[in-house]
């Protein structure tokens, strides 16, 4: 991923050192031009490693930015994107997609690890979302855009990830949002496939995905998709089936975030 790294940073420092010294990428406001994206970047001590972006929330850090975290799972560092805004902030983006810039068509080792711009598209990679979703309750949140502006969102009350050797098989549940309910009553238990793994589903879609028989679901289909975003076997792009009663559309944005079930936004004390 094409990010910046931390300088320093190690399991023996860790143990050395409760503290950690935290790299934070600010970007600047995305502009239609995503080549016009300059991010800033400062160096934070933070008094316990956080394992999430609700950690550096709880910090008393919330600008939304590229943060480095420190799953309690394996205790070692890797890069997210922290969203502080939407619905009062402390999310971990494990997915994004904007503009179609980035295939999502790739291997069973690239769903593992991760691949794309986290400032913009990206799978954030399924060892770390089960690293990130194991080491407590979490939420996730799903935030979807058609191509007339239209915002809908999807909230699951749980949700984790097993590890590879259990194919990172889906536990969602406890819908609720503006959106109606197109992936956890049917792709919940599901193990993720890719296009490589013999999954007819996966190859159809060109995409990795928790695929039932096929999906009513489908958040990573296809590579460059379009409004209409059809292939010549099955559908492209952003599928969420009741969105239009239909797998032949795409839509234009996702996010796809997560954060403690526990979670609660603090209120900022104004100085006296």
């Amino acid at each position: 991923m094409e990010i910046s790294r931390v300088k320093g940073f190690s399991q023996d420092s860790m143990k050395r050192n409760p503290g950690c010294m935290i790299n934070i990428v600010h970007p600047m406001p995305l502009q239609s031009n995503p080549a016009l994206l300059f991010p800033s970047s400062e160096i934070q001590h933070m008094s316990n490693c956080p394992i999430d972006c609700a950690s550096i929330y709880y910090n008393g850090v919330r600008r939304s930015g590229l943060y480095t975290v420190v799953p309690s799972i394996t205790g070692m560092p890797v890069e997210v994107y922290c969203d502080m805004d939407t619905d009062g902030g402390g999310w971990t983006v494990i997915q994004r997609r904007v503009d179609g810039s980035v295939s999502f068509d790739r291997t069973w080792r690239d769903y593992r690890d991760g691949f794309g711009d986290l400032l913009l598209e990206f799978w954030l990679g399924n060892d770390h979302i089960h690293d990130l979703s194991s080491q407590g309750d979490y939420s996730l949140r799903i935030d979807l855009e058609d191509w007339s502006n239209k915002h809908k969102h999807a909230l699951y009350q749980r949700f984790s990830v097993e590890d590879e050797e259990h194919q990172y098989r889906l536990h969602v549940s406890g819908f609720s949002g503006t959106a109606q309910d197109s992936f956890s009553w049917y792709h919940d238990k599901q193990g993720f496939s890719t296009p490589d793994s013999g999954n007819i589903c996966a190859e159809i879609s060109h995409g990795g995905w928790w695929y039932n028989q096929c999906f009513y679901a489908n958040l990573n289909g296809g590579g460059r998709y379009t409004p209409k975003g059809p292939g010549p076997l099955g559908p492209d792009g952003i599928v969420w089936y009741s969105w239009r009663d239909s797998d032949y559309y795409s839509l234009r944005k996702v996010s796809m975030m997560i954060r403690p079930r526990t979670f609660r936004p603090r209120l900022e004390v104004s100085p006296p």
